[in-house]
C-alpha cells in the first residue's frame, strides 16, 4: 500500500498524498493476502483495525445458531469491510468474510485512523457517508427478508441483475433452501413473468 493507492480508496478522497503518506509512515498497519476460500473474518470475530479491501471479491454470510448460512452481500474492492461496527461498543464482525478470489486487505490501527478522522474532516465525512450508506443497505436488506415475500424477492433480484446463471449462489443470497427457490421459479415461469432456458433464468419485460 502506498500513499497514492491509499488516495483513490473512496474513503480518502480529497486526502492529499502528503497527508496519506504520513499517515502511513506513523499508523501500525500491515498487509494480508488471502487466498481463495480462505475466511479473512468470522462472524463473532473482534474487530481491532480498519479492514480495507484492496483486491479481490468477498462473500459476506451470516450464520444461525443453527448452523444456516445467509449471503449478505457480495463485495468487490476497494471497499471497507464491516466499517460501522469499528467503534461499536460490541467491535464484532457481524458476518463471515469470505474470499472468492484472490484478495489483498489492508489493516490499519483503528485508533491512529480516529486520530486521522480529527485531522482532515473530509476523510470524517467520507467515513460517515460509508457508514449511512451501508446502513441504508441493511435496512433495505431487512425489508426484503422480513416483509417481502420469496416471489417478490426473487422478482427483485432479477430486476438487478438480470439473469440467474447459478441457482445454489442465488439460493444462498435470498436465505432459501434450494427447492423452494425452484418451485418459485416453476411458479414465476407459469405466470408468465420470467423464461428458463436450459438452466438459466431471466425476467420477461
Amino acid at each position: 500500500m502506498d500513499a497514492r493507492t491509499l488516495t483513490r480508496l473512496p474513503i480518502f478522497e480529497g486526502c492529499s498524498e502528503e497527508a496519506a503518506r504520513q499517515l502511513l509512515a506513523e499508523a501500525p498497519n500491515s498487509v494480508r493476502r488471502y487466498p481463495t476460500d480462505t475466511f479473512i473474518a468470522r462472524q463473532g470475530d473482534t474487530c481491532r483495525s480498519l479492514y480495507i479491501l484492496c483486491s479481490g471479491t468477498v462473500r459476506a454470510q451470516m450464520e444461525s445458531a443453527e448452523g444456516k448460512l445467509l449471503t449478505i452481500e457480495i463485495m468487490k474492492a476497494p471497499e471497507v469491510l464491516a466499517p460501522a461496527f469499528i467503534y461499536a461498543a460490541e467491535n464484532r464482525f457481524p458476518v463471515h468474510i469470505e474470499t472468492l478470489e484472490p484478495c489483498e486487505v489492508f489493516l490499519m490501527d483503528k485508533n491512529r485512523f480516529l486520530q486521522f478522522m480529527h485531522q482532515y474532516p473530509v476523510v470524517m465525512q467520507n467515513f460517515l457517508r460509508e457508514i449511512s450508506d451501508r446502513s441504508q443497505f441493511l435496512s433495505k436488506k431487512l425489508n426484503e427478508f422480513a416483509l417481502q415475500s420469496l416471489k417478490s424477492r426473487l422478482l427483485n433480484y432479477l430486476q438487478i441483475h438480470k439473469r440467474i446463471r447459478n441457482q445454489q449462489e442465488v439460493a444462498f443470497i435470498l436465505g432459501v433452501a434450494r427447492p423452494s427457490l425452484a418451485r418459485t421459479l416453476a411458479e414465476l415461469i407459469a405466470e408468465g413473468k420470467i423464461s428458463m432456458e436450459g438452466k438459466e433464468v431471466a425476467i420477461l419485460k
